[in-house]
């Protein structure tokens, strides 16, 4: 005669199939969480493809929206990567092939359409082919050192800032320049910014500044002042808000040395009147006598 098992029997079995379900259910949303920074790394990537096509169209205006746009996109990927828990060594990599293109490659080909195509064909390349292999240089450099350091600074001028001095340039006149004197001048910013990005000067970085109670009158005043002079005349804003942030390194770098040499002074001073300034007892004697 055949017994029916118990009721509670399959309980074990069915935990099994339960567990076994839920880890596979999450497992299918964390890949599906995974793909949403690479999406956003997609946006950013075609994004500077855009500007490069819109300025070989010599669409320059249209160009400089598609890198702010790019500027955006590469502004959200990685806090929304963190957000997620999502961060993986694929989207550090793709990410970084993303600056090349949004903030090397592109801002290169707009400013030798725009700058260089007419006056200055063959010293154009060579001037936007260094800005791009300082680029990717500056880039390499920051994915390797980014994982030790803890300062609140950057070394060197990180690419996107570098991109965007270009940029609000193009964006403040967009129209092709003709001008060999002009075409000069652009030149000799764009190797400036590409010897910055590779150089060790230090540049403030936005990510490790702290708000508190009496910074935030300050921080108000100037989130106000950005909005007026954006909305008064965003073409000069723009480039007058790269220029400060790219002196801001030089400024800094110098005032740390001035820092530096005075405390050196100041150190030799003490270490050679500390013995003329207490006689010793045998030269006291002597004088005695």
């Amino acid at each position: 005669m055949n017994e029916t098992p118990p009721n509670g029997s399959d309980a074990p079995r069915r935990s099994v199939r339960f567990n076994r379900s839920s880890r596979t259910v999450s497992e299918r949303m964390h890949r599906r969480i995974l793909v949403v920074p690479s999406l956003i790394t997609v946006a950013a990537f075609f994004s500077g493809f855009l500007a490069i096509i819109s300025a070989f169209r010599g669409e320059f205006e249209y160009a400089t929206k598609c890198i702010a746009f790019a500027f955006i996109f590469d502004g959200l990927d990685g806090r929304v990567a963190r957000r997620l828990n999502a961060t993986t060594a694929f989207g550090k990599e793709f990410d970084s092939l993303s600056d090349v293109v949004a903030f090397g490659v592109a801002p290169a080909i707009m400013i030798y359409c725009w700058a260089f195509i007419e006056p200055a064909n063959d010293f154009g390349v060579l001037v936007a082919f260094l800005f791009t292999v300082c680029g990717g240089a500056r880039l390499a450099r920051f994915n390797i050192t980014s994982g030790d350091s803890k300062s609140p600074h950057f070394q060197g001028l990180p690419i996107p800032a570098a991109a965007a001095a270009l940029t609000s340039a193009v964006y403040f006149s967009p129209t092709r320049v003709s001008d060999p004197m002009v075409a000069g001048v652009v030149a000799l910013f764009a190797i400036a910014l590409a010897f910055l990005m590779v150089s060790s000067i230090p540049f403030l970085s936005v990510k490790y500044m702290r708000f508190t109670q009496k910074n935030m009158k300050m921080l108000l005043f100037a989130l106000a002042l950005f909005v007026a002079l954006a909305w008064y005349h965003s073409r000069m804003f723009f480039l007058a808000g790269s220029l400060i942030y790219v002196l801001s390194g030089p400024f800094l770098y110098f005032r740390e040395e001035r820092k530096k040499k005075e405390l050196l002074a100041t150190s030799n001073g003490v270490s050679v009147e500390s013995p003329r300034s207490e006689p010793t007892p045998t030269s006291a004697a002597t004088e005695r006598h």
